[in-house]
């Protein structure tokens, strides 16, 4: 069945829309990764973008005509799509409530199929599955995110993925991403690559860093009250637990 928009739009109804239409467009060659990913997985946490791995693909090329038709869909949505160097930004206003989608595209990506459950349940939609990318993948990109822009919530994706939902680190998908940082923060402009050990110090500084007035600037508008409350201990022993992991692997053993 068709996936409907009820109206007016708000941004968790259109993320309903795309999740369930790409699903029936695309089926297991879009999977969703990052904070929609997360919060189908129960994270609390908000965000205003859809991310996407469509697979199994080389060319962005390959996907944006009919990212692009499926989204001429939307009846009354001012949509504009455009193509980088690093992905498709698809930007989607209706009713005036907006989001952004942005997908990249992989000859591979590991998945697990999920429910949207009571994500969809809540905007008044039947659940449905969906490709999500597998956690281990996920928290390797998380990381190696968080590396690239140094931002809590991406600290707090870390710990939610290794504490909250238990997984692993896909090493080999982290260490390809240490062999190419890249990344505009002006102390890692000129940072080609790290070696697990210069990650891994630098994940323990930035855990052991954290305190309850960051936490409430940073996570507090994108976080429910009672998650922040109490998240500093919680946050930075998960972090850290995954350090550990980090560092066993760095000395061999």
């Amino acid at each position: 069945m068709k996936a409907r928009l009820d109206r007016p739009a708000t941004p968790d109804r259109l993320f309903v829309w795309v999740l369930h239409r790409f699903a029936e467009v695309f089926e297991e060659h879009a999977v969703v990764k990052g904070g929609i990913a997360l919060r189908l997985h129960d994270c609390p946490r908000s965000t205003t973008d859809i991310d996407y791995v469509f697979v199994p693909f080389r060319s962005k090329k390959d996907v944006v005509a009919r990212l692009k038709t499926v989204l001429a869909e939307l009846e009354g949505a001012d949509v504009e799509v455009e193509t980088h160097s690093k992905m498709i930004r698809a930007r989607i206003v209706v009713d005036g409530a907006a989001i952004q989608i942005e997908a990249n595209v992989d000859v591979e990506c590991p998945s697990v199929v999920v429910p949207t459950a009571d994500f969809a349940l809540r905007q008044g939609q039947p659940s449905r599955l969906v490709r999500v990318m597998a956690l281990e993948r996920a928290l390797a990109h998380k990381l190696a995110a968080w590396n690239e822009r140094r931002l809590l919530r991406d600290l707090y994706d870390v710990y939610y993925l290794a504490a909250r939902l238990g997984a692993k680190v896909d090493v080999a998908a982290l260490q390809k991403r240490l062999r190419k940082v890249e990344s505009r923060l002006p102390a890692l402009k000129g940072k080609k690559s790290m070696t697990m050990g210069e990650f891994a110090a630098a994940l323990r500084r930035a855990a052991e860093r954290v305190d309850d007035a960051t936490v409430r600037d940073q996570l507090a508008p994108v976080l429910p009250g009672d998650e922040v409350e109490g998240l500093v201990p919680r946050l930075r022993a998960g972090v850290i637990k995954v350090v550990e992991g980090l560092e066993r692997l760095d000395a061999g053993e």
